[in-house]
């Protein structure tokens, strides 16, 4: 449910070496320009403010679908005069939309500073399992990948290249069919950390350049490991492996921890922020949680062995919830038999960033030969050293609490990763249509098939042509797509029906989707104008209809960010009752990851989702393979 912020305090632009609460609004690139990463950030367009009939019309259609009779509702009728009233000439809209363009014309993302706070930084739960994504990264039969420590100094090594890129800002800027991407989330990729605080979290960012090593959790202890050596050469996959080893043995020498710190970002985060304060009583763990704040980011070195998909995915979901750090935007963790991924805490970057960095990194490593590890560095190497942590009664108790709270949250959480090989975007495009509306399309099968109902569904579309852009929601649920799922269902509707029906929905959700990337979409921009009522105005019926929370309210979350280097992606669902939905689409095979509450009010089950994914895939598949030339067959 959409909810109304008090108006946010405005922070100064900050990119600077010292810590600061509070992102700021609008970053800007460093003054001096090394290298081509943020060379197009000025060029880029400021986010736009939507016409207000293009919202309406797009808002009134998007709803449509969600009455039983469609228009002709009557309860579509009465909310659209509620709709008409909000947006007539000189009516609240008129207003808030002056409001806002006001405000827009001072800031190159209006957007940025509301949705970070309202979206994130505001948001209780905890991050993980909730909020945070995760990859896993593709088995590779070599003697780097089986190996724990060897395969965990290559991914940081390799992470640690890429972190110079960024530094030197030599890394090439994202270009999508010849328009850049905005860069900015980028230097909120490391040397960087969520900080808990009371209703609304914080942020620091340190100098990268004074700041060369990276935080290790093993066997729940909490190690800082330099990647860099004191002259500043960055050390050989060797003497990373070298450091690692003696890490390990260190930490297995030693007893069982008893007082797991990690454990506690898993909490809430107002009562992480309260064992936050209690920690911050003693200059021993603020030495200690100000070295993991400004660490480049987080390897975990796990105890464990997981062997399934779906293992593999739990693990890079949420692990154990000890041998973690989960307010580092970069988590790597390798488990005893090699198994791989990343965590992403999620509050400054989306995904599309990291997926940059994993696929990168898991094909470099992938393709890794150990002799390419090298030797000792020229240079001198600071020696790794285990955290120091005053614990008091009180920190204990907030442990011992989490640690049940975890296993109790996680254990409410049901999981199924769907694999569907011989179906991926090289048929897809022989189907002549867009492979993610393919797969949007059938999930609203696979869900209709499933419930006998369409649902809310939200695909999210990224922004980032624009400057500060991240994500704007795509409505996967249109006329078009109710009328293809009911066509599809009925046996007495002709094959060639139903696929017309089908591409009609297809292009619908392609029209949607490039409004929405292009800042256009209805949801982000209805967030905006109802932001800007002031205190003891009266906020419209448009907002406290029903319709309104309802149409918002995602029972099927979803995104795709693909990799042919990935076995696994996802994320938790988003409201009690509903699947987070986090999608591959590669060349030759598709991936869903599908998770939901066990105890949800509507009796949903992720491995039956799984299995009308496959119905829906079966039937998809054979109807529009016979579409397809047979020239282009063979």
């Amino acid at each position: 449910m959409i909810r109304t912020l008090a108006r946010s305090r405005l922070s100064k632009p900050l990119f600077v070496k010292m810590p600061v609460i509070d992102p700021p609004r609008q970053l800007s690139s460093t003054s001096t320009r090394k290298g081509d990463l943020f060379k197009y950030q000025a060029e880029l367009p400021s986010l736009p403010v939507p016409d207000l009939q293009h919202t309406k019309d797009l808002y009134l259609r998007s709803i449509a679908p969600l009455y039983p009779g469609g228009t002709e509702d009557a309860a579509y009728v009465k909310y659209a005069e509620k709709v008409n009233d909000f947006f007539k000439q000189d009516g609240d809209a008129t207003n808030l939309q002056l409001r806002l363009q006001n405000l827009a014309s001072g800031e190159r993302n209006w957007l940025s500073t509301w949705w970070n706070n309202y979206a994130y930084l505001e948001y209780r739960d905890p991050v993980s399992p909730f909020v945070s994504y995760f990859f896993s990264h593709r088995d590779v039969n070599s003697e780097i990948c089986k190996d724990q420590l060897l395969k965990a100094a290559a991914l940081t090594s390799e992470i640690v290249k890429f972190r110079e890129k960024i530094e030197t800002e030599t890394l090439a800027p994202e270009l999508v069919r010849g328009k850049p991407f905005c860069m900015e989330s980028f230097k909120w990729m490391f040397n960087n950390s969520r900080i808990p605080l009371p209703q609304r979290d914080g942020s620091v960012k340190f100098d990268s350049s004074e700041h060369r090593y990276l935080t290790v959790l093993c066997q729940d202890r909490i190690y800082k490991v330099y990647h860099h050596d004191v002259e500043g050469n960055v050390l050989s996959p060797a003497e990373i492996h070298h450091q690692l080893y003696e890490v390990l043995i260190d930490a297995r020498s030693k007893p069982k921890v008893v007082s797991p710190l990690g454990i506690l970002t898993s909490a809430n985060r107002d009562v992480w922020a309260t064992a936050y304060a209690e920690l911050q009583k003693s200059p021993v763990n603020l030495a200690s949680l100000e070295t993991i704040h400004a660490s480049s980011f987080v390897l975990c070195l796990d105890d464990n062995v997981p062997v399934t998909i779906v293992e593999k995915s739990r693990n890079a979901w949420h692990g154990n919830g000890t041998n973690r750090w989960f307010d580092k935007p970069v988590e790597i963790f390798v488990a005893r038999n090699g198994s791989s991924g990343f965590l992403g805490e999620h509050s400054l970057m989306d995904g599309t960033p990291t997926l940059s960095m994993n696929d990168h990194v898991a094909s470099t490593v992938a393709k890794m030969k150990l002799e390419e590890f090298g030797g000792e560095s020229q240079g001198r190497v600071q020696h790794w050293e285990e955290l120091n942590f005053d614990i008091t009664p009180a920190t204990q108790t907030s442990i011992t609490a989490q640690v049940s709270e975890f296993h109790k949250t996680v254990n409410g959480l049901d999981i199924n990763v769907w694999q569907y090989p011989g179906l991926g975007k090289s048929l897809i495009k022989q189907f002549k249509c867009s492979p993610d509306a393919f797969i949007q399309m059938l999930i609203q099968l696979a869900y209709y098939k499933m419930t006998g109902i369409s649902r809310p569904t939200y695909e999210s579309a990224s922004t980032r042509r624009f400057f500060g852009g991240r994500t704007e929601a795509c409505r996967s649920v249109s006329l078009e797509s109710l009328e293809f799922v009911r066509a599809w269902e009925d046996p007495s509707i002709p094959a060639s029906v139903k696929v017309a029906k089908f591409r009609a929905a297809v292009d619908s959700h392609v029209s949607y989707i490039t409004q929405a990337s292009n800042g256009q979409g209805v949801d982000r921009h209805l967030f905006g104008l109802k932001q800007l009522y002031q205190p003891g105005e009266s906020i419209h019926e448009i907002f406290t209809d029903p319709m309104y929370s309802y149409s918002s309210h995602w029972y099927l979350s979803t995104s795709q960010l693909s990799s042919e280097w990935f076995n696994g992606y996802g994320w938790s669902p988003v409201v009690p009752d509903g699947f987070g939905l986090a999608y591959m689409l590669n060349n030759e095979w598709m991936h869903v990851n599908i998770t939901v509450f066990k105890d949800n009010s509507l009796g949903l089950r992720a491995d039956a989702m799984a299995y009308y994914l496959s119905r829906a895939a079966d039937e998809l598949k054979e109807l529009l393979s016979k579409e397809i030339p047979i020239k282009a067959k063979l």
